[in-house]
């Protein structure tokens, strides 16, 4: 055979080797691929706790517990967006990054996935989480949290409460009245309290103006102990009067309660309800601090007023004698 005519029956037959396999399988002469099943993911549960609170932000942790029922996954991740109950509005969302899982790995297990979003202390929020894996919604579900303005600054938890308010008078002077606040402060937390500084106020109940203000510190008080601290106002008489009482931890306003002081009170008069103004002479009400009531002395009262007589007849004997008289002289006349 001629060299031609032998290079041209090579040529042939790799091109009829070429069109068989072909035909016979269009991937012979690919890489063979192994299917592997999509992930499978699926919130179980979530909770919500409160990492930081000031007066107008809240931080919050979201663990959200993801079931993974098999498949590998591939760049999965969990989408938390805060939705607000009031409006629908979105105001932020967050991300976390979720560990790759082989498809090897246990068939069913629960991975937790946490992550921190901030919002406004005085609204409530609709948590909507979804999961992605390989840029598909895997899953999604929500959770709702309210009432979050109830939750107490962490600048403003001191463990002490006002409990009450005891007023006395301790003297009146040229129009004014000595009025002493007793007040009565519990620690209701768990750890001896710090010594947190008083503003006592006293303002006139219809003009709002300031009568009088002084200071104090609350003292160190044991944990569910109540202490009590007095405190004197000076304010003119004849005016009606609400105490404030601020308590401070620094430059922080944790708490105020207030309490009326009724100077110039008035009452009700059932007839047509009048209000009727009530006079009160509040140097009746002075109480000295050491004084006590001296005792009875009936013997110098006697002896002021004298004996008592006893009783007799004098009088209506005489007149009867004179009229037995002037009887029988009439009849001898």
């Amino acid at each position: 055979m001629k060299p031609f005519q032998l290079l041209v029956t090579i040529i042939a037959s790799l091109l009829i080797i070429t069109f068989i396999l072909t035909i016979l399988n269009d991937d012979v002469l690919k890489k063979e691929t192994v299917y592997e099943p999509a992930s499978s993911l699926s919130i179980r549960d979530v909770d919500v706790k409160p990492v930081e609170v000031t007066s107008a932000k809240i931080r919050l942790n979201v663990t959200a517990y993801i079931n993974h029922g098999g498949g590998k996954t591939r760049n999965a991740s969990m989408l938390i967006r805060a939705v607000s109950s009031d409006t629908g509005l979105l105001e932020t969302q967050v991300s976390a990054q979720m560990p790759e899982i082989s498809a090897t790995a246990q068939l069913t297990k629960t991975i937790p996935v946490s992550q921190e979003l901030t919002v406004d202390r005085n609204g409530g929020y609709e948590l909507k989480l979804l999961i992605f894996d390989n840029g598909s919604i895997r899953d999604s579900g929500s959770v709702n949290v309210k009432g979050l303005g109830a939750l107490t600054p962490m600048s403003k938890r001191s463990g002490i409460i006002l409990n009450n308010i005891d007023f006395t008078v301790s003297g009146t002077k040229a129009g004014n009245v000595d009025v002493r606040s007793d007040i009565y402060l519990e620690n209701k937390g768990s750890e001896p309290s710090e010594n947190l500084e008083m503003i006592i106020k006293a303002r006139e109940g219809t003009s709002n103006l300031l009568a009088d203000k002084t200071t104090s510190g609350t003292g160190v008080i044991a944990s569910e102990t109540t202490a009590v601290k007095s405190v004197k106002l000076t304010v003119p008489d004849s005016y009606n009067y609400l105490v404030v009482v601020e308590l401070w931890q620094g430059n922080v306003l944790v708490n105020t309660w207030e309490k009326p002081v009724l100077l110039a009170p008035t009452k009700t008069v059932p007839t047509g309800s009048v209000e009727k103004k009530v006079n009160i002479d509040v140097s009746k009400f002075v109480r000295e601090e050491s004084g006590s009531y001296p005792p009875d002395r009936p013997s110098e009262a006697r002896a002021e007023y004298g004996e008592p007589k006893a009783p007799g007849f004098g009088s209506l004997t005489a007149i009867m004698a004179i009229a037995v008289v002037l009887f029988v002289f009439r009849r001898r006349l």
